[in-house]
């Protein structure tokens, strides 16, 4: 990850899969119930959090994830769900600017109800 210190530093609840964050109901596509509950919690704990940060466009982004039990996990699926409520909680002008994202397991044991550690850093607009 980068040098220097993050931006924004912030501690989330476990998200839903992101295989767990849509049903279908009635023919339609719909944000599962799981999925809206986990929003509004890890909305309000990104509230709670940042106080009048202005929004990065350009970003790093890097995660380390602590399940909440020792079952077989994918990390990917934590990504989106995780992304997406940066830019909702308005953390990120769009998850489309981001320059480099680290996602790790932490070293800790699992425990539950598991969390994320967000660490959010400026990045330069070119890729260069």
């Amino acid at each position: 990850m980068p040098a220097g210190c993050p931006v924004i530093e912030l501690t989330l609840p476990y998200p839903p899969s992101v295989n767990r964050t849509l049903r279908a109901v009635n023919g339609r596509v719909i944000l599962s119930k799981r999925y809206r509950d986990w929003i509004l919690a890890a909305g309000r704990a990104v509230a709670g959090q940042v106080q009048g940060e202005p929004q990065l466009k350009h970003y790093r982004l890097w995660i380390e994830a602590i399940a909440p039990d020792r079952r077989r996990r994918d990390l990917d699926n934590l990504l989106k769900p995780t992304s997406d409520l940066l830019k909702r909680a308005g953390v990120i002008e769009d998850d489309a600017f981001a320059r480099a994202i680290i996602i790790q397991w932490s070293r800790q044991p699992p425990a539950k109800p598991g969390s994320l550690k967000l660490r959010i850093y400026n990045a330069p607009t070119s890729m260069d």
